[in-house]
């Protein structure tokens, strides 16, 4: 039998509960074994001492008084308590209000005695106004009448002279102003004459003109009213690749944000392919990468830009290129 299976059957053997040959193993495993001689030796100390078994109380007498004695405990609790607050506040300054009963009385009777007199302050004034003052009104009738107006001054008397009246002629100066001609003035002049304007010009425009251009052109103006002085049709727009740029922004109109993107919280970047004229105007849009409650705002926004107008070998170009509308709430 092995020795930890052996050790485990101490406890039965001390109490005799083991057949004949298991005792007999156990007895001749103890003289070689000097471990398990020491576990016995503590086994038979535990069983040396005493075993009291308390006294059980009787039950009907326990839970009959178990009330009183619950009673009993709460009221000594509460008197403990009390005593520990009295010892608490032995050496405060501060002592409880007296006479309650009497101010709550009083207060209100207060109340009414102050609300007594403010009325009275107010009634009294409107109940004796007294006496009117007494209006003079004969005065207005037996007043003094006003004094009268001061002569009128006498007239100026004509002077005499022996010189004879010179009449003063105006000088008439030349004017240093000539039509067509900017010239500065010597001196501020009484009057500006108008200026004489040519009629130089063409019924009814001439081809590739703009509307709204002014007679005769403008100084340092292009033939025709077109960038580069070309007359005739304009030629397809170019697309913005390689080499060639996309123009510079001259005039940027920001987007409106729409309302339903703004409480949806949608942002996002719109891609569209713009397309401008020879003067830099944007004509058509086209949306490449759609968002689409932003779509609409970027379109509408993007036709009002102004771009600077394109030139290639001397003769204006429209320009097809890319644009990045960015959509972004504000934090």
């Amino acid at each position: 039998m092995r020795h930890d299976k052996i050790q485990k059957l101490l406890g039965a053997y001390l109490d005799k509960e083991l057949n004949h040959e298991r005792m007999k193993v156990i007895e001749n495993h103890l003289k070689a074994c000097l471990k398990c001689q020491k576990e016995l030796s503590y086994l038979k100390k535990i069983e040396e001492f005493p075993r009291e078994v308390p006294q059980v109380p009787q039950e009907e007498k326990y839970w009959a008084s178990f009330p009183s004695r619950i009673k009993n405990g709460i009221n000594q609790f509460i008197h403990e308590g009390h005593l520990k607050e009295d010892k608490m506040f032995q050496d405060s300054f501060i002592h409880g209000e007296k006479n309650i009963g009497v101010k709550a009385m009083v207060f209100p009777l207060s109340v009414t005695a102050h609300l007594i007199l403010a009325l009275m302050l107010v009634i009294i004034p409107l109940l004796n106004p007294g006496a009117p003052p007494q209006v003079e009104i004969y005065s207005a009738f037996l007043a003094p009448p006003p004094p009268p107006p001061p002569p009128p001054p006498p007239p100026a008397k004509k002077r005499t002279t022996s010189k004879r009246r010179t009449r003063i002629r105006p000088v008439q100066s030349q004017s240093t102003v000539e039509p067509g001609k900017l010239v500065a003035p010597v001196e501020i002049p009484d009057e500006i004459a108008e200026e004489e304007l040519s009629d130089i010009g063409i019924e009814g425009g001439v081809e590739g003109g703009v509307e709204g251009g002014v007679v005769g052109g403008v100084l340092g103006g292009v033939v025709g009213g077109v960038l580069g002085g070309v007359v005739g049709e304009v030629e397809a727009p170019i697309r913005a690749v390689g080499e060639i740029r996309p123009p510079r922004l001259l005039r940027e109109v920001p987007p409106v944000y729409p309302e339903i993107a703004r409480q949806a919280r949608v942002e996002g970047v719109v891609i569209v392919e713009a397309t401008t004229d020879i003067y830099g105007r944007v004509q058509n849009v086209k949306v490449l990468k759609s968002i689409p409650l932003l779509d609409q705002a970027a379109t509408d926004a993007v036709r009002q830009w102004v771009y600077e107008p394109m030139v290639i070998n001397g003769r204006p170009r429209g320009v097809i290129f890319i644009v990045r509308v960015i959509f972004q709430l504000k934090k």
